[in-house]
């Protein structure tokens, strides 16, 4: 069963958060009572492989200090914790991306309808709302798949609606995507596949890939499985290879169509926190396409509700989970009677 809030600390942290509104790592695992400074200490003098990286949420895992079971609920209280302070200057957050007045006409439909909206750089930020809403659409334009028929999509100061050819790709360098059902190669083994993106977009040598590949199979907890085909895979494994993949060019905004699709309660509960760990290693912008309500809400800062095209809500995740808003309260609720009309 997902954790909720209530799952946080009672207490507040005495910790101060940096001007990002970020707690130091390890440093608020002893503050939340997960971990002891003696602990914190041995974690940080322990040596480090050559070719892998520090991350002290592993080195007190390899320590045996925690199990990785009580390590992922004490990232999730950091997590919360950082969810609340961005819920309470949400404000002072850096936009990444931008759309400002984007209209898409599909097939006669207007999928997007004069939208506006503004994704917080280095917070993960979901948009929920009904099938057909435009949500899936709102991701390829953000990534410059598609072109709006009015209107700007800005990816930091540069307009990638007005970009083609070469410009655009050095844009779409800063992104990465998950694609919903994973999109990976049945012919490649998970190493392949992971390494897939370097080898077409880079001239890294083939040691340096290596390396690259292994610290991201070791992130998503798929050491030793390099050599397994897809279809060796559980749908869960399926979708931790695919975020390696996604991983492993380094991106600043990470794109995730929804990376829980198809999965049972445990395994969706596992990615949810897979995706939490990667954040607070990474600091990478995330983008989530999710219909895990009301559960998204606890593992995102900001919420986006696409209803009809157009922008519904965009707001700090409690705020949207907490709506009054009679569309929102019906598809947060899943209830047959409201405003939506669907019978």
């Amino acid at each position: 069963m997902a954790m909720t809030g209530s799952d946080a600390p009672s207490s507040q942290f005495p910790l101060k958060p940096d001007k990002r509104g970020f707690y130091e790592p390890g440093r608020c695992l002893v503050e939340c009572g997960c971990i002891t400074e003696e602990q914190l200490q041995a974690a940080k003098n322990k040596p480090i492989p050559k070719g892998s990286e520090a991350f002290i949420d592993e080195a007190l895992i390899d320590l045996g200090f925690i199990n990785r079971a009580q390590m992922q609920k004490c990232l999730f209280r950091q997590f919360s914790q950082e969810r609340r302070t961005y819920g309470a200057r949400p404000g002072k957050a850096t936009a990444a991306i931008r759309f400002e007045d984007v209209e898409k006409t599909l097939d006669g439909r207007k999928v997007l309808d004069h939208v506006n909206l503004e994704i917080p750089a280095n917070r993960i930020t979901a948009i929920i709302g009904m099938s057909g809403g435009g949500k899936s659409v709102t991701l390829k334009h953000m990534i410059g798949l598609m072109k709006p028929d009015a209107g700007k999509v800005w990816v930091g100061d540069q307009d990638i609606s007005s970009l083609s050819g070469n410009k655009l790709n050095a844009i779409r360098r800063q992104f990465s995507m998950l694609f919903q059902g994973g999109a990976l190669f049945d012919s490649m083994n998970v190493r392949e596949n992971v390494a897939f993106p370097l080898r077409e977009k880079t001239d890294l040598p083939d040691h340096e890939i290596a390396q690259r590949v292994q610290k991201c199979l070791s992130e998503v907890n798929l050491r030793g499985m390099g050599g397994k085909f897809p279809d060796e895979l559980s749908g869960g494994m399926r979708k931790r290879a695919a975020l390696a993949r996604a991983m492993v060019t380094d991106p600043e905004i990470l794109l995730l169509d929804e990376p829980t699709a198809g999965l049972d309660p445990i395994i969706e509960n596992a990615i949810h926190y897979l995706i939490c760990q990667t954040y607070l290693r990474t600091r990478y912008t995330m983008v989530v396409i999710s219909h895990a309500v009301p559960e998204i809400f606890n593992w995102c800062h900001h919420a986006v509700v696409l209803h009809q095209g157009r922008i519904l809500a965009s707001e700090p995740s409690q705020e949207i989970k907490n709506s009054t808003n009679p569309i929102i309260r019906q598809f947060i609720n899943g209830e047959l009677e409201g405003p939506i009309k669907v019978v």
